[in-house]
């Protein structure tokens, strides 16, 4: 928003009761033929009516005004000043992946129909995450487990699961198969429609790619112009040696899938130096296993303890602009285990067993979580 100081010396905003002295005062000295303004008289509410309409009107000027910038614009104006930059809003994506269908105790093969849903364990608001068959896939007779492509059911980042996630059948497979995502699972990460910040910052970086021989935000630009893609952090700094340049890309989910890098590399191909040997890698999921230990009062049981850490666990260290994703402190964890549920009376971290601090290009993925009840 353009400053309100800035805003009132280019198109002043006139105090109504203000406006209504000057002109009954006009009016008067005019010698206008209506001399009652007081109030509640029908002159009195006409003249009201007209000053606020002019307050209005100016109010759109200040509005519109503030929205002919990019630095200021917001929602579809933002959208609408991005365009003349030949920037526009990155799309929202599905998630797809491969998710492992282990044999159970049926020695025939096993049919997995296209359409056929999987999907993750209710989470403590109640809420699952559903994943389609991309296409048909069978379970062969001499085989003991099969990978199967999944489909989100819709998209969004949040579909982008972290590992042993997904783990139920909406029917009953024939033997009483088993399902379960690996560590590696996803194929294509899954996106949220690109929030208005990030396009703005996209957009005033685009003067940078008027130039003539490819900089750090020219290749950042493009980068991060493709769907899926979170951040990308260029080193132009000649890292191996003169004329190198390394990208590394974080995705939505991470690590960025090879489809993705395959992206980046052809975008990139059509900017690159002359001269320039560009690197272009993501960066690495590290899987942290969480213990802590809760201490309830004695006087409450709940049940859901395990649902309400473990949901409060995914969400800290959820894939996201907001986090430090190489980050991970004994301070977040606890507070995120104490926000999640207000009766805990405290929380002791035993794994880590000590704050972590990890270089720029990994990424703190959620791992295994072990939880000890304790009551006071």
């Amino acid at each position: 928003m353009i400053d309100k100081e800035i805003l009132d010396e280019i198109i002043p905003l006139p105090d109504i009761e203000e406006l209504k002295e000057e002109k009954i005062s006009e009016l008067e000295n005019e010698g206008f033929v209506i001399t009652n303004f007081s109030s509640g008289g029908v002159f009195y509410t006409l003249l009201m009516i007209a000053l606020q309409i002019r307050i209005e009107f100016i109010t759109l000027l200040r509005s519109v005004l503030n929205n002919m910038f990019v630095s200021h614009a917001e929602g579809t104006w933002l959208k609408l000043k991005a365009a003349d930059f030949s920037k526009k809003q990155k799309e929202a994506v599905k998630t797809q992946g491969y998710v492992t269908v282990t044999r159970g105790d049926n020695i025939d093969a096993v049919k997995i129909p296209k359409g056929h849903v999987f999907k993750t364990i209710k989470d403590i608001q109640g809420e699952e995450l559903r994943f389609f068959v991309v296409k048909d896939t069978v379970l062969q007779k001499d085989l003991n487990t099969v990978e199967v492509l999944v489909e989100a059911e819709q998209e969004g980042a949040k579909y982008n699961v972290p590992p042993r996630q997904i783990t139920r059948s909406l029917t009953y497979l024939d033997g009483g198969c088993t399902v379960l995502n690996g560590s590696d699972w996803i194929e294509r990460e899954g996106s949220d429609i690109e929030d208005i910040e990030s396009l703005r910052e996209r957009t005033l970086r685009s003067w940078s790619e008027l130039a003539t021989r490819p900089i750090a935000e020219k290749y950042q630009n493009v980068c991060e112009a493709i769907p899926g893609v979170l951040f990308a952090k260029v080193n132009d700094l000649h890292p191996r040696g003169q004329g190198t340049v390394d990208i590394v890309i974080t995705s939505t989910a991470g690590e960025a899938t090879e489809s993705l890098l395959e992206q980046v590399r052809s975008a990139i191909s059509k900017i690159v130096g002359t001269y320039d040997d560009v690197l272009v890698k993501s960066s690495t999921n590290v899987e942290q296993p969480i213990s802590v230990t809760v201490t309830i009062p004695s006087n409450i049981t709940d049940e859901n303890i395990s649902n309400i850490v473990t949901a409060a666990l995914i969400q800290l260290l959820k894939i996201s602009k907001d986090r430090n994703l190489n980050e991970l402190t004994h301070a977040d964890i606890i507070y995120a285990v104490k926000g999640s549920a207000s009766y805990v009376r405290n929380v002791k971290v035993t794994i880590p067993s000590e704050d972590i601090f990890l270089e720029n290009d990994k990424v703190i993925v959620l791992g295994e979580i072990s939880l000890t009840v304790e009551r006071a």
